[in-house]
């Protein structure tokens, strides 16, 4: 629970025993009583405290309560401090219009009616822990506001950090996998010459082994190609259009298996919803999923592969489902991370990459990606495009 703001009264009169009486009379508000003999020196006591109100005797020696209210009032800190007159006197037209003008909220008798009194206290009392309370609030606000406001431009620093820190990643693999394939070429063009220089001059196991090396060059030098384009794909702009996500899936169904690709699948293309996005990128995209579904459901019989989409709220939602190997859901978070591995390099082809671009691709395009699936029982692959195009940069 919150602690109540502490707050001050004030109580001016030139008679010890009227002080004393009022005290008496305010100590069960439990507040903080400040005495005061005269208007001088009540004037010192509002130099440094703010007051929830002020108790004062009209007539005293040297300075009057009316004197005393009229220089309270033309202070900016104390202009609105609440006032209670207290006099002996036969209250007056005159004397009650001089003291209202004098800046008071009330004018009581003395003696006064203890309850009364308190009650009228208790109200200023009140007021003044609402408003500091309110103060306290206000404050909170502002220095949470500010602390947002640093930490909204630390983070927009540490992301143009990142963004820059990631272009330069890409640049630097980009030339790292440029690099690597002009040797690579060398390596299996010279193994190609090799191999027609010695066709009668090696055995059969050593020709095997040669032709393994090229084999190896040219599995890498894919492996190589699938980087560096991966590496381009944080710089590459996009270039937005209309896409027929329909007839992209069944051209590259179609291109996965051909007669000569030695693969029969059952495959099911339902009705797509048109997308809009770069189709160069979207394309890869089918290209990624597609080739995986054929590749982890290759021991399955018959294979089985549909594409599905709708529009989902905002959202243009495609799928991609196999009757494959599957995985445990468990380790679906670890799918799209680059370079990752559900499946043996022996048992399943591919260095990891595939599904990483597929979630590149998808995000820079505003989207996102997940899968489902259980070990044994095949997999669905999702991914999501906004069905309101976005700005693209």
């Amino acid at each position: 629970m919150q602690a109540k703001p502490d707050i001050s009264i004030l109580m001016v009169d030139d008679e010890p025993a009227n002080l004393l009486a009022l005290e008496g009379i305010l100590a069960p508000l439990g507040q903080r009583l400040v005495r005061a003999q005269s208007g001088t020196e009540a004037l010192r006591h509002l130099l440094d405290t703010d007051f929830a109100v002020i108790l004062l005797d009209v007539r005293m020696p040297g300075m009057s309560g009316i004197e005393a209210a009229a220089l309270i009032r033309s202070r900016p800190r104390s202009r609105s401090t609440p006032i209670i007159f207290l006099t002996g006197e036969e209250k007056s037209a005159d004397a009650m219009f001089e003291g209202y003008s004098a800046g008071a909220v009330d004018y009581l008798m003395k003696p006064v009616v203890a309850a009364i009194l308190r009650s009228k206290v208790e109200v200023f009392t009140e007021l003044a822990q609402t408003r500091l309370r309110l103060q306290q609030q206000v404050k909170e606000q502002e220095q949470a506001a500010q602390e947002l406001s640093r930490l909204n431009s630390m983070l927009a620093q540490r992301n143009g950090d990142l963004a820059a820190a990631n272009l330069e990643l890409d640049s630097f693999c980009a030339t790292v996998a440029h690099d690597l394939r002009s040797p690579l070429s060398q390596i299996i063009g010279f193994t190609q010459l090799l191999e027609m220089a010695t066709v009668d001059k090696l055995s059969k196991e050593e020709h095997k082994r040669l032709s393994l090396v090229r084999t190896i060059g040219l599995q890498m030098n894919d492996m190589v190609t699938d980087f560096l384009n991966f590496a381009r794909l944080g710089s590459t702009p996009l270039q937005a259009e209309p896409v027929d996500m329909a007839d992209m899936a069944s051209t590259i169904m179609a291109e996965l298996s051909g007669p000569d690709k030695g693969v029969q699948a059952e495959w099911q293309v339902d009705a797509l919803p048109l997308a809009h996005g770069d189709s160069r990128m979207l394309r890869q995209v089918w290209i990624n999923l597609l080739s995986n579904a054929l590749k982890y459901s290759r021991n399955s019989h018959p294979i089985r592969i549909g594409v599905h989409g709708e529009l989902q709220g905002d959202e243009l939602v495609y799928c991609v489902s196999d009757n494959g190997v599957g995985f445990d859901a468990s380790q679906a978070p670890r799918l799209f991370a680059a370079f990752s591995r559900l499946h043996g390099q022996d048992e399943f082809e591919g260095i990891g990459i595939g599904l990483s671009s597929v979630k590149r691709i998808v995000q820079k395009h505003g989207g996102r990606v997940w899968a489902q699936a259980q070990v044994g029982q095949g997999a669905a692959f999702y991914f999501s495009l906004p069905a309101k195009p976005p700005a693209f940069r």
